[in-house]
């Protein structure tokens, strides 16, 4: 259906007369009428009733005529809305965070959309790689940032990779345990050790690392998706954290928290991801935090 023809007959009723709507439109008397008739073809019926010089709309016409104003009140709205976003003046982007990636990006990006985007709304999802997975399937929310190696890869999903973080284990200074020459997995065991939910593979490369005893279903006694809420334990105990060196990166550099080196030693990486549904239009305000997130992980 064209628009240009739900708009000459909304003129129609408007003027009431193919001359002053022609006028009005910029069109010929021919031309307006050819394409209200093109305009009852598409529909099957008839508009419009031809009396000498009046002419008067059908039932059918009245009908079309209340959607075609609202439609074309729509079309309006929706333009206005693609203008201003461009501009950055308006728009809405939803973004689904995994615990790390929320512990990274989140307050950075809605400080950064807070003070250089004002109008832009920012609606946040926290959760599970599934959850928020079928979260962006169902179109709740517009791009996820997850653990890449918990994301079950399928064609329907636009996977973008994130530079990848360092990880380990963190203790606060002055822990016990940083006395000790070298630190084996039965030391480490003696105290609380916490992570986040971790994907199956990180689990099986702990096991590999470690033994069967670093398996997280029996090292791990506290797990949790709020990171931050974590660290603070860590500060405050003697409980160890698993997880990406980025999260605490203030608390390392003030020297609150350190890095514990567990044997046999070996080097820890996450590796994170922005997902979109494939084949879709970008929101500009989603390819500002496509922008905002590859740059806060590449420092």
């Amino acid at each position: 259906m064209d628009l240009h023809h739900l708009r000459y007959l909304v003129a129609l009723a408007e003027h009431q007369s193919f001359r002053k709507a022609a006028d009005a439109l910029h069109l010929t008397q021919p031309a307006l009428s050819r394409s209200l008739q093109a305009l009852e073809e598409d529909l099957g019926v008839r508009l419009v009733d031809r009396i000498g010089k009046r002419s008067t709309l059908t039932a059918y016409g009245s009908q079309v005529v209340q959607s075609a104003r609202r439609i074309l009140s729509e079309t309006a709205e929706l333009r206005r809305g693609v203008t201003l976003m461009r501009q950055g003046d308006l728009g809405t982007i939803r973004i689904g965070f995994g615990p790390t990636a929320a512990a990274i990006l989140m307050t950075p990006f809605l400080s950064q959309m807070a003070a250089r985007h004002p109008k832009v709304q920012v609606n946040v999802a926290r959760g599970s790689v599934e959850l928020l997975t079928q979260a962006l399937r169902s179109e709740a929310v517009d791009i996820i940032a997850v653990d890449l190696r918990a994301l079950a890869v399928a064609a329907d999903l636009r996977i973008d990779p994130l530079a990848p973080l360092r990880g380990g284990f963190l203790c606060r200074s002055g822990h016990p345990l940083l006395d000790q020459p070298d630190i084996t997995l039965s030391m480490l065991r003696q105290f609380p050790v916490m992570s986040t939910p971790l994907s199956r593979e990180i689990g099986r490369d702990l096991v590999l690392q470690l033994g069967p005893e670093a398996d997280p279903e029996q090292l791990m006694t506290i797990n949790s998706e709020d990171i931050h809420g974590l660290l603070d334990i860590v500060e405050a105990t003697e409980a160890v954290f698993f997880g990406i060196f980025r999260c605490a990166r203030s608390r390392i550099e003030e020297g609150r928290i350190t890095e514990m080196h567990v044997q046999p030693h070996a080097e820890r990486v996450g590796r994170y991801a922005l997902v979109t549904l494939s084949g879709r239009s970008e929101l500009p305000a989603a390819a500002l935090f496509r922008e905002f997130a590859h740059a806060l992980f590449r420092e």
